[in-house]
């Protein structure tokens, strides 16, 4: 069971780290999730704070990034004039900017065409439901079901069962559910977990942490979602915190109550 963070441990382990790869989730962890996701701009106070960090030179260094289901665009929308001190991953890691650099996984890139005439099946269905509504993320979609009642919720599931069963089967695409959205990327094998470690990477190529000693770098993850728990279970050495509810069964080995005691956090941070 995940317990509430060890101030005073955690402090000392990122106090005597080389650097520190603090990576962060972005809705649910950062900013809380809203009924409207373009309504989610990270707070100026809490920007501040993560620039502070970035751009820390004396010991531990940091290499912040922040990894969303969001596109990077809307990613750099939301997180404002800060998100030019940071490393971004969009679309679950498809697309990430990082040191001057933007990558996109190819074959997400291969499968927009098909994308589109899901999206286009999604949005015939959809047109009952004016509170539901797809988001078309240029490399996954998202079918937004929060500004529903939840019996509103239930009815559209059954409505597209049909629907999602044949897309799922089709084989091009991979169905996940997330705290009241249904995302759909492109069924290969690449999640947060391998986009953290290509930050890594990156952080590494720029000599992020000069260390004769050999020592490596300290790992933090935050994130809120089921598609953090690939990073919690698959990246080697991190220490991960599982963010708000449904932490049950996590596989992240502390927790934090929500966005605000993220905050907090990591204003105690700024203060190491």
């Amino acid at each position: 069971m995940p317990v509430p963070l060890p101030r005073q441990s955690l402090s000392g382990a990122i106090g005597s780290a080389p650097a520190v790869l603090l990576y962060l989730d972005y809705d649910g962890t950062l900013v809380p999730i809203r009924s409207d996701p373009s309504q989610c701009r990270l707070p100026d106070s809490l920007a501040g704070v993560l620039q502070r960090l970035a751009e820390r030179q004396a010991a531990p260094v940091f290499d912040l990034a922040v990894i969303s289901g969001r596109s990077l665009d809307d990613l750099r929308r939301q997180l404002g004039a800060v998100a030019t001190h940071l490393s971004l991953a969009g679309n679950h890691g498809l697309e990430i900017a990082s040191g001057g650099q933007i990558w996109r996984h190819p074959e997400a890139e291969a499968r927009r065409p098909e994308l589109d005439a899901v999206a286009e099946l999604l949005g015939e269905h959809l047109s009952r439901w004016p509170l539901a509504w797809l988001e078309h993320k240029g490399l996954s979609l998202s079918l937004h079901s929060r500004a529903l009642a939840p019996d509103q919720r239930q009815a559209l599931a059954q409505q597209l069962l049909p629907v999602l069963d044949q897309i799922q089967a089709d084989g091009l695409f991979r169905l996940r559910r997330g705290r009241m959205v249904l995302k759909i990327r492109p069924a290969i094998d690449h999640t947060k977990a391998h986009a953290v470690q290509l930050l890594e990477r990156s952080a590494a190529a720029r000599g992020h942490w000069p260390a004769p000693s050999g020592a490596e770098p300290l790992r933090l993850y935050c994130g809120d979602d089921n598609t953090d728990e690939d990073v919690f279970s698959n990246w080697p050495g991190v220490i991960g915190v599982r963010v708000g509810p449904g932490w049950q069964g996590s596989s992240a080995p502390y927790r934090l109550s929500g966005p605000a005691g993220v905050a907090q956090w990591l204003r105690l941070l700024d203060r190491i």
